[in-house]
């Protein structure tokens, strides 16, 4: 998922104020930037080196030296362990620039399964946390939610989709807090199930009418507010497909089990309790 080179050396002079003298001598002195070149030699560079050049210029202007800036950077790129934190601080200060710098170094470091786990999930989680806590507020939790829902949605759609009859994977009516549920479907179509995923709050008549035209074999459904399933009445999931799953942090085995629904305790256990349906 590394982006192309995009950027002309005149422009990333232009965006960061360093000369393509001193990127060309950084280049051949310390190997940073990496640009790649054009059939006729001209050097083109991708947004994520563009964003650690402007990094680097910052420690320039705090006293760095240029060797001692570019082996900060480079080592700070071979270590994943701060992402997270560097990503939530980034996302918190609405620097979505520097947020998707992050994310696009996450997913080269990890991979996409291994940056949804060790990155997006847990900013995610501190994200809420820390709106509950009263140290992130709704303007912030909303761009940050806005952010993190972009790029787990690039990651489903980077997942594919395999054949056969599909997962219709949503939330209950009521429920808008999709991210459990987008999370379900990557979960499902890395281990090789049609997940289809519908979006948030899909109305019952309307996914049981989807669920038979598509012959779908299950409905998964992903519940973050308890309120929301205590307002159906018994046994309005029963029908809605040969088999209906329920889970996330709402859910639990008594709701599930009086509005017809298999309850499921987390996202480990839905393909294996896929698995013993079939």
């Amino acid at each position: 998922m590394t982006q192309a080179g995009v950027y002309t050396i005149a422009q990333v002079e232009a965006m960061t104020g360093l000369s393509a003298e001193v990127l060309r001598q950084w280049e051949r002195r310390y190997g940073f930037p990496k640009p790649e070149r054009t059939p006729g030699g001209h050097r083109l560079y991708r947004p994520e080196e563009v964003e650690a050049l402007l990094l680097i210029r910052r420690w320039l202007e705090e006293g760095a030296s240029p060797q001692a800036a570019i082996r900060r950077y480079l080592a700070q790129e071979s270590r994943p362990e701060g992402l997270p934190q560097e990503l939530l601080n980034a996302l918190l200060q609405a620097d979505l620039s520097r947020a998707e710098a992050l994310f696009r170094r996450g997913v080269k470091l990890l991979g996409p399964e291994g940056a949804l786990r060790g990155l997006l999930v847990p900013v995610l989680k501190e994200v809420g946390e820390g709106w509950h806590r009263g140290e992130v507020n709704v303007a912030q939790e909303h761009l940050a939610t806005q952010f993190l829902r972009s790029r787990l949605q690039e990651l489903l759609d980077l997942a594919g989709y395999p054949r056969g009859a599909p997962l219709l994977v949503t939330t209950p009516p009521g429920e808008r807090h999709e991210l459990g549920a987008m999370l379900a479907a990557y979960h499902l179509r890395r281990r090789g199930f049609p997940a289809l995923y519908l979006g948030p709050d899909t109305p019952l008549p309307d996914l049981k009418g989807l669920a038979q035209e598509l012959r779908a074999q299950a409905v998964v459904l992903s519940c973050l507010l308890p309120e929301t399933l205590k307002s159906l009445p018994e046994g309005a999931l029963e029908d809605l497909a040969p088999l209906v799953l329920l889970g996330g942090p709402g859910a639990n085995p008594e709701e599930a089990k009086r509005l017809g629904a298999r309850y499921v305790q987390d996202l480990e256990a839905l393909p294996q309790v896929l698995e013993e349906a079939a």
